[in-house]
């Protein structure tokens, strides 16, 4: 091997060195982290608060589908559609009390009249609320959507 070889091997394959940044340098990238890091962290809190509130209106449409489907049935009624979509609510965490569930159906409730089953619940955002708290005058919360499904079926 020639002394230029081995001095460029020496020297990391006769490529240029990266050259250093200079004081300013970090600094701007720091500035530019600084700017850049809480646009990103919230979009990604944002994300997960979207995602968690579709997860609840999905557990909504099963309640007040399996509440309208208990409902028909020849031996059930109102109480039991209310029961039925309460326990689907529980059974995903959703505290009861602040949700509504609405029935609608003439008592006697006879076979092949509609029956209608909704229900409500007010969802406050974890996360994103408090934010949308500042920014809001009013009494109204700007952080808490309510997220409602009906269901529909005839009596059997």
């Amino acid at each position: 091997m020639n002394h230029n070889a081995l001095r460029r091997l020496r020297r990391g394959g006769g490529r240029a060195r990266p050259r250093r940044m200079s004081v300013g340098e970090a600094g701007q990238a720091l500035v530019e982290v600084a700017i850049a890091l809480p646009i990103l962290l919230a979009l990604l809190v944002g994300i997960f608060e979207f995602a968690r509130a579709y997860n609840v209106q999905q557990v909504i449409t099963n309640a007040a589908r399996e509440g309208a489907r208990q409902g028909v049935l020849p031996t059930m009624g109102e109480d039991d559609a209310r029961l039925r979509a309460s326990e689907r609510l529980a059974d995903a965490n959703i505290s009861v009390p602040p949700a509504i569930v609405d029935w609608t159906c003439t008592a006697p409730c006879d076979t092949g009249e509609a029956v209608q089953v909704t229900v409500s619940v007010d969802y406050t955002f974890v996360f994103i609320g408090p934010v949308l708290s500042l920014f809001a005058s009013g009494n109204n919360d700007p952080g808490t959507i309510t997220l409602q499904s009906t269901s529909t079926m005839r009596k059997e």
